[in-house]
């Protein structure tokens, strides 16, 4: 029998109320729904519906509305840099906005892309994006008024995921699995190695020389990636809902699992998952998981934002 932890796990629950006017009438009624959460300082960035909500995270249990700047499509990822977001907006390409002042955020930025922008990440002046069904686009944004492709990669399957690590760039591409990338100073790719994973790669995080992936319908899968020309999966563990998200802690690792809410495992070198935790959703739908200090921000849709507070989720004895 697993021996839990107290209840001091779950410390906070923030529901984001869809924006209003200065009337109180609602903006836009799907405003609500969150599909990612980035946290930069004392400030969280919500991918909503109708854009970006930008909160006021001083007091992490008790998160406070600042400001909302609507865009034309969901905002499907964003990446929080400095006073910078760039924000994924599907068929709308990429936004960057300059947050400096998080009452009245800017745009800098508009990047068209060819496909569908799902998630971002940038390393120095290039910005990776992965483009839905046309693979990878990158950009050298060194001027924001000119971005400029660089280059493009494509694979048979939809691409959901692009992250830099150390110095290559890893691609979730959907049922092809994990592909790794080498990106040159000009911008240009090349491919280093790849692996298959048990399922459709959507999200990608690391731990020392492992790549953690939400793959689905096949929960959680780990591939060894200490030599990147010749990646291995090693472990998989399923999950009860679809994996979308997931984000690392030393040797946790954290699954937004859909309905199911929030998976917590325990990686131990070289192949074992061990279950930990599950963090219930409270009727929200867990899209993605992102780890600040002792705090899990779950992107839970419908539900908004859910704060967890994870500092005994470690403490967990699975042994009796």
């Amino acid at each position: 029998m697993k021996t839990l932890i107290s209840t001091m796990l779950i410390l906070s629950i923030l529901i984001v109320a869809p924006p209003v006017s200065g009337d109180g009438s609602i903006v836009d009624p799907l405003s609500a729904r969150t599909y990612h959460v980035a946290v930069s300082g004392t400030h969280a960035f919500a991918g909503v519906s109708a854009g970006l909500k930008i909160l006021d995270i001083t007091n992490p249990t008790s998160p406070a509305d600042i400001s909302v700047m609507p865009f034309p499509q969901s905002a499907t990822y964003l990446l929080a840099e400095n006073d910078r977001v760039f924000l994924a907006q599907g068929p709308a390409g990429v936004y960057i906005i300059d947050t400096s002042d998080p009452v009245n955020p800017k745009i800098i930025a508009h990047i068209e892309t060819a496909g569908s922008a799902m998630m971002v990440d940038v390393k120095e002046n290039v910005l990776a994006v992965a483009d839905g069904s046309i693979g990878i686009s990158l950009f050298d944004f060194s001027d924001p008024d000119k971005p400029k492709l660089t280059g493009r990669g494509d694979w048979d399957d939809y691409c959901r995921g692009v992250k830099f690590y150390l110095h290559e760039l890893y691609v979730c591409a959907g049922k092809s699995g994990l592909v790794i990338l080498e990106v040159d100073d000009d911008g240009t790719p090349s491919k280093r190695g790849s692996s298959p994973t048990r399922g459709d790669a959507r999200d990608i995080a690391f731990n020392d020389r492992m790549a953690f992936i939400a793959d689905g319908a096949h929960g959680l899968s780990v591939v060894d990636i200490s030599d990147p020309s010749n990646p291995s999966l090693v472990a998989n563990a399923r999950t009860n809902d679809l994996a979308h998200g997931v984000a690392t802690d030393d040797d946790l690792v954290y699954v937004a699992d859909g309905q199911a809410g929030v998976i917590v495992f325990r990686f131990e070198a070289p192949n074992h998952l061990e279950f930990l935790h599950r963090f219930e959703n409270h009727g929200g739908y867990a899209n993605k998981v992102t780890v600040h200090d002792a705090y899990l921000y779950v992107a839970n849709d419908s539900k908004g934002v859910l704060v967890l507070d994870t500092r005994d989720i470690g403490n967990i004895d699975t042994t009796n």
